[in-house]
């Protein structure tokens, strides 16, 4: 049976009020003359061009071209193990070590950092933490406590990072949210998640990425037999889906689970068409 939700009713009257609006008298410019890439299915989908895109699957069924490939030179997939994008966030848990200062040190077993950013000391009040890695909040420590202590020396170590994330869902034994800790593979983040359900399909296993409230990145990946992709580094925030075997609609196997994960109707529309067209072709 399939499910209906408002998000997919949303996305339908953007996809339907698009399409009258190119077929209306005075509309957009003809098909003919519309530039469109022929790509691979992977990468970028903006937004931009989402009226084209649509218009030509509706207007072209057997004979539609393959998901398009980016159209600007920007990719963020990468193969190496990287631990720039684990800075502090919210709720992180930190070690705080001021020498000689233990009454200024935190616990052994760590502080929080409070949900606004900020990690609050005795002598200094709140500082903002958000976005530093630990070596330049110990720095951003230290310049604080200058106004009180001569040549202060502090040390901040990770306990546990909360504020890194990514999402599985779609056949996987354990979905939602899980923690990242450290530089993760998409198959270890699939092995993070207790393994694939048995009507996984093992061949369709896709990373979305998003770009801020426009732009998407889609990344397909075979969980069966690794290849390249199956190595591409998870980034936070990342969402990882594993289709059903057998066919199915965007409607019917990926929205239900986005629902309030914060993807605008833009966004749904450009994922809507890579799903498709990448699985129901």
């Amino acid at each position: 049976m399939r499910r209906e939700n408002s998000w997919g009713k949303a996305v339908g009257k953007l996809v339907n009020a698009r399409w009258r609006a190119e077929k209306a008298p005075g509309g957009r410019q003809s098909l003919r003359a519309i530039p469109f890439p022929i790509c691979r299915p992977t990468g970028f989908v903006p937004t931009t061009l989402l009226p084209r895109l649509l218009l030509l699957l509706a207007l072209s069924a057997c004979a539609a071209p393959r998901l398009p490939q980016s159209t600007t030179a920007v990719s963020t997939r990468s193969f190496q193990v990287d631990w720039s994008d684990f800075t502090l966030g919210p709720n992180d848990l930190i070690a705080v070590a001021v020498f000689g200062q233990a009454e200024l040190s935190s616990p052994p077993t760590g502080v929080r950092i409070a949900p606004d950013g900020t990690l609050a000391l005795s002598l200094t009040g709140p500082i903002d933490l958000a976005g530093l890695t630990p070596s330049a909040a110990a720095e951003k420590i230290e310049t604080a406590l200058a106004a009180y202590l001569k040549r202060p020396a502090v040390s901040v170590s990770v306990v546990e990072y909360t504020s890194r994330r990514f999402f599985l869902f779609g056949e996987v034994q354990s979905t939602g949210p899980i923690p990242m800790d450290r530089p993760i593979t998409a198959l270890e983040a699939l092995s993070m998640g207790g393994g694939l359900l048995p009507g996984a399909n093992r061949t369709a296993a896709v990373i979305i990425r998003r770009h801020g409230t426009q732009d998407i990145e889609v990344i397909p990946f075979n969980a069966e037999t690794p290849g390249p992709e199956g190595l591409v580094q998870i980034r936070s925030e990342d969402f990882i889906f594993v289709q059903k075997s057998g066919v199915g609609t965007f409607n019917e196997n990926i929205l239900p689970y986005l629902q309030g994960t914060g993807f605008t109707l833009s966004q749904l529309g450009s994922l809507a068409l890579a799903y498709d067209r990448l699985y129901n072709d």
